[in-house]
């Protein structure tokens, strides 16, 4: 089966781009858990925190003030439309 596919952009830079474990999302309706073979979905994003835990196990975090998720056939995309602050990675 395929792996859960990520990308997380801005207009300034990818932020990540690769396979994941899971994806675990601000929605503006509350948190949500992405996995492979989740359902189609598109949500709008709230400021948060968007966890990711990489295929490696390690887990990053970035911060999300506001964006869009798009989630089908295990490719998930999400995009912001502005870095808060300099939105660095846990790694």
């Amino acid at each position: 089966m395929d792996d859960l596919y990520l990308e997380i952009i801005t207009p300034e830079k990818i932020l990540f781009d690769g396979p994941v474990g899971l994806v675990e999302v601000p929605g503006s309706m509350g948190r949500f858990v992405l996995l492979r073979d989740h359902a189609p979905i598109i949500s709008t994003l709230t400021k948060g925190k968007i966890r990711v835990i990489g295929k490696d196990g390690y887990e990053h975090h970035f911060e999300c003030k506001e964006g869009v998720l798009e989630c089908h056939d295990n490719h998930t995309v999400v995009l912001m439309n502005e870095l808060p602050g300099e939105n660095k990675a846990d790694l």
